[in-house]
């Protein structure tokens, strides 16, 4: 099967399975912001070099996205990273594909900034929201939260037997101690 073909299929499967409040909140977004102007200042303050060898470079777009989620999650350079490799809906607003991965977080903060210090934030930030309030949709920021597990501080007193069997013919009895 061609590549093209097969990254055809696979994006169609994986739009059926989407979360479709976030799938259709980004849609609404990429479809209701001309990216065009955005693009246009993101060149003047960000040009990628092109190189014969290596990686290719990241487009400002694709970066200011990653900035815009940030901002409207909440989310550290890391977990940004881990979010658009992780969800589908994150990786389609940035312009990813299925097989493509996110720039990483040491990327996105020599991104941040060059941008910070060539003040191209403000006229970025200033259009997004004009495009946003001129359509009458305010986005306000929030968390994801993950479940996760913790260390508590409470230890279990006396003595803890296991008994730990393996696949051999002896059985072996270890005992941990706990104080």
């Amino acid at each position: 099967m061609e590549l093209v073909t097969y990254l055809t299929l696979a994006d169609s499967i994986s739009d059926i399975r989407t979360r479709k409040i976030k799938c259709s909140f980004f849609t609404q977004i990429n479809t209701l912001l001309d990216w065009n102007p955005l693009v246009s200042v993101l060149k003047t303050h960000y040009s990628k070099g092109e190189r014969a060898t290596g990686k290719p470079s990241y487009s400002g777009l694709l970066l200011f996205k990653m900035i815009l989620l940030q901002t409207w999650y909440g989310l550290s350079d890391y977990e940004v990273e881990d979010r658009i490799n992780d969800s589908i809906s994150f990786s389609y607003f940035c312009g990813l594909y299925i097989d493509q991965v996110a720039p990483d977080h040491s990327m996105l903060s020599r991104f941040r900034t060059l941008m910070t210090s060539t003040k191209a934030y403000q006229p970025l930030f200033k259009e997004i929201h004009s495009k946003l309030e001129a359509h009458k949709i305010i986005v306000k920021t929030g968390a994801i939260i993950d479940a996760s597990v913790i260390d508590t501080l409470s230890k279990p007193k006396g003595k803890i037997n296991h008994k730990v069997t393996e696949d051999r013919k002896d059985e072996q009895e270890v005992v941990i101690t706990k104080d």
